[in-house]
């Protein structure tokens, strides 16, 4: 059918070849002059991307546009056009990178290889087989394209597999998460304690970790789970570099770099450890339920405890941190396997106009919640965790005070969140000052407090209960 060349939607997106050529254009321009006929474009069905002809389309803008015709170009307004329907999971670049191989003008080696490439990069699982068919090349030729990205792709999930496994997932989780099956789950696992040995052995030899994580493409972390393995606690710590502060203030000058990364309201890694220290021991089951980008995660990794960590923001993309929402669906049924609930939640009013967004917290954070509702949010979902964990079980919870400064509303204090946490049935059996270091605090900000007379917030709050 005859469609308006105007109709035609170009994606760049989609086109299969590395650029256009105007020396075609120009040649189709001039046969089409001369009376030529040529095959119809084709166009995606209800979407009219354009698919295949880009070079006879463009050439039929070009007369339509060129003024020494006058007038006359306007014959070319319509263009001949097929319709076809995308198949069901093929990228629509590999279609139409298909369509031009049933024709003379064939996409080059190189064009077919980047292609190639980029849906191999988006989608790694995707079968290169299905790929050499639309292509035009052998399967030999497109698995020799992809072949460092499948095999950079089974390192990563061999990555993730060992950090889930040593974190005390089941393989089924580890499976959910991955994409492939139990049993492929399993052989993997076998091949891990011969992988840990070869890594510890490297590091016998004084390699840095760091190089070592690079050499076998796994995460710093995990690199140091395996050295740490068969250490007691304290000379884990003591191989972290985190001297051990056996009083009830705990001080730290900055977040260790190996334990979680940027974001908001980010505690040090060292906080964690001192609570697995001396609240748990190695193989506990411990749970975050505000994970944030995973600090909790991290220091379980380090000394050898499971951990199941939840979050509502995703931004960081780690295959260890599940979304789920407390606040609106209360707790994940996995809380009632922890021997240990780590709760450090956004504190009152923490969220404002100045740190939303991409960088700060997110649409959804109690932060925002009103004083009685934020307050009430604690109590029913404290009251719901004591009610499903099991005879034992710890909750460590970190807070912060909240004063108003304007003196219109009640402030929000440690003996607030204390008495809700009695009322919900917990035990509080210690109380531990873990104050913000005051190089968190920018000097501008001190200014601002000494001339308005005002107090900065510093003080934190640990309490550990028992059920």
């Amino acid at each position: 059918m005859k469609i308006n060349i105007t109709s035609v939607k170009f994606d760049g997106a989609i086109y299969p070849r590395g650029k256009p050529s105007t020396t075609i254009v120009e040649e189709y321009a001039d046969a089409l002059l001369a009376g030529n006929i040529f095959p119809p474009i084709i166009l995606e069905s209800g979407t009219n991307r354009l698919l295949d002809g880009y070079h006879r389309w463009k050439a039929h803008k070009r007369l339509v546009e060129q003024p020494e015709l006058n007038g006359q170009g306007e014959q070319f307004s319509e263009i001949d056009a097929d319709f076809h329907i995308i198949p069901e999971g093929i990228p629509p670049k590999l279609y139409a990178a298909s369509l031009s191989s049933k024709h003379g003008h064939r996409l080059t080696s190189g064009e077919t290889k980047d292609l190639a490439r980029e849906i191999c990069e988006a989608n790694p699982d995707f079968a290169a087989q299905v790929i050499a068919e639309y292509v035009g090349r052998s399967r030999q030729t497109v698995d020799g394209y992809v072949s460092d990205i499948k095999g950079r792709r089974k390192e990563q999930q061999r990555a993730v597999i060992m950090r889930l496994d040593r974190l005390g997932w089941t393989q089924e989780e580890v499976a959910q998460v991955v994409g492939v099956t139990q049993g492929r789950i399993a052989q993997i696992l076998l091949e891990m304690p011969e992988l840990a040995k070869l890594i510890k052995s490297v590091l016998a030899s004084g390699i840095p970790h760091l190089e070592v994580a690079e050499r076998f493409n796994l995460p710093l972390q995990v690199v140091w789970a395996i050295d740490l393995d068969g250490r007691d606690d304290a000379d884990r710590l003591d191989r972290l570099g985190i001297k051990v502060q056996p009083y009830d203030v705990w001080q730290f000058a900055k977040c260790h770099d190996l334990f979680g990364s940027q974001h908001p309201g980010r505690i040090p890694g060292e906080l964690v450890a001192h609570v697995l220290y001396f609240f748990s021991q190695p193989g506990d089951v411990v749970m975050d339920p505000m994970a944030g980008s995973g600090t909790t995660p991290d220091v379980c990794l380090a000394m050898g405890r499971k951990c199941y960590a939840y979050d509502i923001d995703d931004r960081h993309g780690r295959n260890d941190i599940m979304t789920h929402n407390v606040a609106l669906n209360g707790w994940h049924e996995r809380v009632k396997k922890a021997d240990l609930i780590f709760w450090d939640p956004p504190y009152f009013e923490k969220m404002d106009s100045l740190n939303i967004g991409e960088d700060g917290y997110i649409d959804g954070s109690i932060s925002k919640l009103s004083r009685d509702e934020y307050l009430s949010f604690f109590e029913t979902r404290l009251t719901e965790a004591r009610a499903q964990v099991k005879k034992g079980a710890r909750l460590a919870f970190l807070m912060s005070d909240w004063d108003d400064n304007t003196g219109k509303r009640q402030g929000v204090f440690i003996w607030d969140y204390a008495d809700i946490i009695r009322r919900a049935g917990w035990h509080i059996v210690r109380h531990i000052q873990v104050p913000l270091s005051t190089q968190q605090v920018h000097p501008d900000i001190v200014n601002k407090f000494r001339k308005s007379r005002r107090l900065a917030r510093l003080e934190r709050y640990l309490l550990v209960c028992e059920s």
